[in-house]
């Protein structure tokens, strides 16, 4: 009874409370569709506010657009046109290097007159980039700047700007020792003393022809084929360069060269002709000299001969002008054969072997090899080691000078009151030479350096290398020499490779 009582009350509440509920719910929905439609209303309201300011910047770009049509600036717009178009293919690169040298032998500054130079031997053969001891140098600010070729771009360029002690070594003002050091000696006049010397390194058109899977060809001045020490630091494993680069290799020449690539074989070939041993602007006559190379390479291995043949040396002939003994030079001929090896074999080990023999048609020649390793003790520290020997036969070098009884230099082969004569007819020079690398950014690399060297004469004292000496008018000299240097290099771009 009392669950049926319970049931029909609340049939009787339903029935009276569900209209009720009914309209609460519908007057809900209402109310939502009311606040959805105001909603979309602000955001019609906006996208209309935003569809304005759309069309208004149209307008004032084709206003701007229609500005530069008239000014007749349209053709310089694009990246493949005008101005902009040509520096976004253009390859910037660069360094600045700065050192110090100290000298063991402590050599006095006045050594040869006072122009420094006392690292470099009585005969200044030696550290040709590094001369001075016991002194800071600015040794290079140099800037590459190449238009690149490619099947897609077969025209382009590439210079090379350098500034600094380096630059002043190689030629400065009047390009007075164009390249070599020995080898061009003739060229070569009084060093300024400049770290602001400034030497144009290279400086060629360049176009790839399309014969075959491509042919390169340069046309102006270029940096050489032999050897693989370079003058550019950030490419050397050691800071200074060896003897076999500046005693029996050219730096860069004047003239044309074509090279070409064998498909995927990795053979490479090229052949080109040009002013001479050195730069020679203008050829000083008139033949021109020959050079060439033929390389082989894959990833672990690169191999190559390399040389340079021509009628460069000096020659004396009686002048039928009435003016005496004149001199041309299309009679002695000069060559230089080079052969390289390098081996990368592994990510952090790798060596390279460099040999030449250089010769002139007088019979002096003389030959050297150099043998080099790096490791990367880490990812951005190493340790290189080069060892080098050089062989002067019959004085290609000319190193004609000792010390005299009154401690000046004097040439060699001399003559004595009872007409007995002795000469110099040849030396031996070897060094050896240790470096520590290390990046403090990827930027920037500080470098340190060992160096020992010392020469024997085949005749006479060995005395080569200047020593300390507490005579002001005089100097003494010693067979070897050790020295040591620190460099620091700021890469424009992030140092890479080995």
């Amino acid at each position: 009874m009392t669950s049926r009582w319970m049931a029909a009350s609340a049939a009787l509440v339903a029935l009276a409370f569900g209209p009720s509920l009914a309209m609460a719910t519908d007057a809900n929905v209402e109310q939502q569709l009311n606040d959805m439609q105001s909603r979309m209303k602000q955001l019609e309201d906006k996208l209309q506010a935003t569809s304005d300011q759309l069309d208004s910047a149209n307008k004032r770009v084709d206003e701007q657009s229609q500005v530069i049509e008239n000014a007749g600036l349209a053709a310089t717009r694009g990246s493949s046109n005008g101005l902009p178009g040509f520096l976004g293919q253009i390859k910037i690169g660069g360094w600045v290097a700065a050192s110090y040298f100290y000298n063991l032998n402590d050599p006095q500054d006045h050594a040869l007159g006072g122009l420094g130079n006392t690292n470099q031997g009585i005969d200044q053969a030696f550290y040709p980039f590094h001369p001075d001891h016991n002194s800071f140098g600015l040794d290079q600010a140099w800037w590459e700047i190449e238009r690149e070729i490619n099947q897609d771009n077969r025209a382009g360029f590439r210079m090379d700007l350098a500034m600094g002690k380096t630059a002043d070594l190689l030629g400065g003002p009047g390009n007075r020792c164009s390249s070599g050091l020995l080898g061009s000696s003739s060229n070569c006049g009084p060093r300024d003393n400049s770290d602001t010397g400034f030497y144009l390194d290279q400086a060629y058109v360049q176009y790839l022809a399309p014969v075959g899977d491509g042919v390169t060809f340069k046309f102006g001045k270029f940096n050489t084929l032999i050897g693989t020490e370079v003058a550019q630091t950030v490419y050397n494993w050691n800071i200074t360069r060896g003897d076999v680069y500046n005693l029996l290799e050219p730096i860069d020449h004047i003239g044309i060269l074509a090279s070409y690539a064998f498909g995927d074989s990795g053979f490479d070939a090229a052949i080109g002709g040009v002013n001479g041993f050195n730069p020679d602007s203008p050829d000083n006559n008139d033949a021109k000299s020959i050079i060439w190379h033929l390389g082989w390479a894959n990833d672990m291995v690169t191999a190559g001969i390399n040389g340079i043949w021509g009628s460069e040396g000096r020659t004396n002939n009686n002048c039928s002008s009435g003016f005496g003994v004149c001199s041309h030079f299309d009679g002695q001929e000069r060559g230089v054969v080079n052969a390289l090896v390098k081996v990368k074999a592994s990510d952090r080990l790798a060596f390279w072997v460099n040999g030449d023999y250089q010769w002139t048609s007088q019979d002096p020649a003389a030959w050297g090899i150099a043998v080099a390793g790096r490791y990367g003790i880490t990812d951005r520290t190493g340790i290189s080691l080069r060892g080098e020997y050089v062989a002067d036969v019959d004085q290609l070098f000319g190193f004609s000078r000792e010390l005299s009884h009154d401690g000046f230099a004097v040439p060699t082969c001399t003559t004595n009151l009872a007409g007995s004569t002795s000469c110099v007819t040849g030396m031996n020079a070897y060094s050896l030479t240790a470096t520590l690398d290390h990046l403090l950014t990827d930027n920037l690399m500080i470098r340190g350096e060992v160096r020992y060297d010392r020469v024997d004469k085949d005749s006479g004292a060995n005395d080569e290398f200047f020593h300390n000496s507490q005579d002001p008018h005089g100097f003494e000299l010693s067979p070897d020499q050790i020295v040591l240097g620190v460099e620091a290099i700021y890469n424009f771009n992030k140092f890479g490779g080995e």
